[in-house]
């Protein structure tokens, strides 16, 4: 990590003294000549002008947590395993593997970003957290010409030991995602193509949370040692190692018609360790913790692979307002585990399509659908406007492989499912008078036949309905102290209550009342050259059953020992601005007294009181 910080800092510093300039010593390129392109604006005929983010907008949110606006849970640190708390509609109708914990910090084909940079740019981010959690992020992007681009991103999670930390640099996760990717159009022939492979490698060394002998006589101070803690693992290990290569090309033959194709190759391997530490004299950290030994009782070994080529060739045009994209796809897969294979190798075909109507840039509606040969389908229609906005989906889907069968050395299951149906409607108003932005929102979510894993850690398929509402949104205030520079104190809040029915609520844990705020000063210093954003960001869930944590099988499943009591942390940060220069310091859960803490996941409790610090540097040459 030292010799990659030295390079990094090298390379900033020769890359500030070679921004490109003209006569006048003006920069020739910068943020407003770079443009940033998605594969959804070539594929859905969309020009939209995207441009880097320059300004100090959440700067200081660099965890995955963070940024993903605390809607997950995770195992308190960076890096770890998540968990949706909202459980979102399926995006995949057929068939998954299922070993999905660590998706959300892979890039999908729809989130990579595709520039047309004129110039060379680079994209710099390096974040010391406090208690050895570091963030290091950089981009790299740069025209051959002005038809093609070429650029690569690194991306390098490294967290230490919250808990249970025997030493300097006991990680607990090291994760990098690399990916490299090109842009090209065709200079006289209406043809494009955007290509990128992505690798991602997760080591995780499992601590099982916490290990408390009567959870029901625990204080405080026991519970809230952080790197003192004893914990229930300290032999195991698990990792995610995946490879994607994505293509997708197209030819506009004429306006009415156009024709694309797009490939997908994916491999996912997963993998768990574990060993009985002898030199403990103790058998908690390995008999202890597991229910039930079916192969040996000193080691534990698993190992997952997941194999999936994909191949979907379409039509699509623009007639007048009208969009339309036509497609069939077809998805070749392949599931194994150590002990068994669970299918062989087989295909699913899907037709689908895609449609817009946009209205003189006031508001469009979307609707999509896809149909798989044996029935399973979703259906999803949307409304944005300047005032209304909605969305219903509707989801068939089948049932992923590790909910079907399985066999390891602690878990043991053979099963058939139905496929699962999910109905969600989304509707809400958006209202802007200036100094108040207001966003009031309700969401309606039924789930008949769903998967979960209870209490045994054992797959299961829900009998019974469960119905999820929630209402709320995001009520925004702003307080002008300098209107001519924009200075100003801004008072954000989002925040939601949920209630579940039906019989099968019991088989899902959200909590009944969620709140992100987030209360801000942004403005200049010093004469007006230092943009500033000064203030604090406050988090609080009420208590409920929430999910616990088998790492042996990579899930999240119900459990009722462990209530997670409700909470609120507070995070004070200041961030600063200097030309294309950006930082942040932050002190995370200032709220945090001695003894004290909170939990995230049972047994494993939320980020301490640190101290983090964070740099973002642009260059444009």
């Amino acid at each position: 990590m030292k010799k990659s910080l030295s390079a990094i800092l090298l390379l900033m510093s020769l890359l500030s003294a070679a921004q490109i300039t003209d006569d006048s010593s003006e920069l020739v390129y910068g943020s407003k000549t770079t443009l940033i392109i998605y594969e959804s604006d070539l594929k859905n005929n969309q020009e939209k002008e995207r441009h880097p983010d320059t300004t100090l907008y959440e700067l200081e949110k660099f965890t995955k947590l963070d940024i993903e606006r605390r809607k997950f849970q995770d195992l308190g640190n960076n890096g770890t395993a998540l968990f949706p708390i909202f459980y979102p509609a399926p995006k995949e109708i057929g068939r998954t593997s299922g070993l999905s914990v660590y998706d959300p910090y892979m890039v999908n084909p729809d989130q990579l970003k595709y520039y047309d940079s004129k110039s060379p740019h680079i994209n710099l981010m390096v974040v010391f957290g406090g208690e050895g959690r570091s963030v290091v992020d950089m981009a790299f992007s740069r025209n051959v010409n002005e038809n093609w681009n070429v650029g690569f991103d690194i991306y390098r999670i490294t967290s230490d030991k919250q808990i249970g930390k025997s030493g300097q640099q006991d990680r607990n996760v090291v994760g990098t995602v690399f990916d490299l990717y090109t842009y090209y159009k065709h200079k006289e022939k209406p043809y494009s193509a955007m290509f990128h492979m992505v690798k991602m490698g997760y080591d995780i060394e499992e601590t099982g949370g916490i290990y408390i002998e009567d959870l029901s006589q625990a204080t405080k101070a026991d519970l809230f040692e952080y790197q003192d803690s004893d914990i229930q693992l300290s032999e195991a290990r698990s990792n995610d190692d995946r490879l994607n290569f994505h293509l997708y090309h197209q030819y506009n033959w004429t306006t009415p018609l156009q024709f694309y194709h797009q490939f997908d190759l994916k491999n996912q391997e997963v993998g768990f360790q574990d060993f009985k530490d002898v030199s403990s004299g103790t058998d908690v950290t390995y008999g202890g913790y597991y229910d039930q030994f079916l192969l040996g009782t000193d080691s534990t070994y698993e190992r997952f692979t997941w194999k999936e080529m994909v191949n979907e060739v379409g039509i699509k045009g623009d007639l007048a307002n009208i969009f339309y994209r036509l497609y069939l796809k077809r998805r070749d897969l392949d599931f194994d585990n150590l002990y068994q294979d669970p299918t062989p190798r087989f295909s699913e075909m899907f037709l689908g399509g895609y449609t817009r109507f946009d209205w003189k840039d006031q508001f469009n509606i979307e609707a999509k659908g896809e149909l798989m040969q044996s029935g399973e389908y979703q259906l999803t229609g949307q409304l944005n406007s300047d005032f209304l906005f909605g969305s219903y989906k509707s989801v068939r889907y089948k049932p992923a492989f590790i909910y079907e069968k399985y066999f390891g050395n602690h878990h043991e299951w053979n099963q058939s499912f139905a496929s699962a149906f999910s109905n969600e409607i989304t509707a809400g108003l958006q209202v802007d008078l200036g100094f108040l932005k207001i966003r009031p929102q309700g969401r309606l979510l039924s789930l008949d036949k769903f998967f979960y894993f209870d209490e045994e850690k054992t797959a299961q398929q829900s009998g019974d309905v469960a119905i999820m509402a929630s209402l709320g949104g995001d009520f925004n205030f702003r307080l002008y102290t300098n209107k001519a520079l924009k200075e100003a104190f801004h008072l954000e809040n989002e925040v939601y209550y949920t209630n579940t029915s039906g019989g099968g609520a019991d088989h899902m844990e959200v909590p009944q009342f969620f709140y992100n705020g987030r209360f801000f000063w942004r403005g200049y210093w010093f004469k007006d050259t230092m943009g500033v954003e000064v203030g604090i960001d406050v988090h609080a869930k009420s208590q409920y059953y929430a999910m616990g944590y088998a790492p042996e099988i990579q899930q999240f499943h119900l459990q009722r020992e462990f209530l997670i009591e409700q909470f609120y942390t507070a995070d004070l940060f200041l961030s600063m601005k200097i030309n294309n220069l950006r930082a942040f310091v932050k002190m995370t859960n200032i709220n945090q007294q001695s003894n004290d803490g909170y939990f995230v996941t049972p047994y494993y409790p939320g980020q301490s009181q640190v101290m983090d610090f964070g740099v973002r540097w642009m260059f444009f040459d």
